[in-house]
């Protein structure tokens, strides 16, 4: 079975695969010099590789859509749709 990690977006909760938060903490991160909830975001999502869950404010939220949508559409899997439909 997949390890998931419970991620808490606005009173609701998503389990999401570790490889893709995995992924979309380093695609934050890689925006991290230019934007402050970027950053955030990529070092709240590195805490719950270790810890297993995470709940983020609306600034990681508006930051984890903007790298949702800065990518390919196939990049994250599923869990990304999932992800989209949690926040809106």
């Amino acid at each position: 079975m997949e390890e998931t990690i419970e991620v808490g977006l606005d009173g609701r909760t998503v389990a999401v695969p570790r490889e893709v938060v995995n992924s979309i903490a380093a695609a934050a991160a890689g925006r991290a010099g230019v934007s402050e909830r970027h950053r955030d975001l990529s070092l709240r999502l590195n805490r719950a590789l270790g810890s297993g869950h995470v709940t983020l404010g609306q600034a990681e939220i508006r930051a984890l859509v903007a790298v949702l949508d800065e990518a390919h559409p196939e990049r994250f899997g599923p869990a990304a749709a999932e992800l989209r439909r949690a926040v809106a």
